[in-house]
């Protein structure tokens, strides 16, 4: 599935991404499922409502995401992370699966590499060791 991000909120503030432009984001299938669940809500399914609000078709304010979000990796029994810690494992989770850095940057909606590669948290690997001793000519 694949997601366009037409708006973004940051302190309260509805405005376009920090690009200027949308873009689109490939959903993984468990959030894709989610996603069409919430479609088959009886209100609030036009493009113009949020995916995620309140019982009033209102967007949810910063504290309770963070709530709804807490709760739920409670109730998943995962460890404390902040909601923005996400956003980061998404990152490296990528590149520790060898997704390429142009690919995770336009995931993540970054202008440049040098933005995308402060999110990764991920070691060097096998392959890349491989790739650099290749790069002198060096035999496995």
């Amino acid at each position: 599935m694949i997601v366009t991000v037409e708006k973004a909120v940051s302190a309260g503030i509805e405005k376009a991404p920090k690009s200027g432009r949308s873009r689109d984001v490939p959903v993984a299938r468990p959030a894709a499922e989610a996603l069409a669940r919430l479609g088959q809500r009886d209100d609030f399914t036009t493009p113009d409502d949020y995916v995620f609000c309140n019982r009033f078709g209102q967007r949810l304010d910063g504290s309770a995401l963070r709530r709804r979000y807490k709760r739920a990796a409670a109730a998943a029994e995962l460890r404390p992370l902040r909601l923005h810690g996400l956003r980061h494992a998404a990152g490296s989770v990528l590149a520790r699966n060898n997704v390429d850095l142009i690919t995770i940057r336009d995931f993540y909606g970054h202008a440049s590499l040098s933005t995308t590669k402060r999110y990764l948290h991920s070691k060097l690997d096998a392959k890349a060791v491989a790739a650099m001793n290749a790069a002198h000519g060096i035999e496995p």
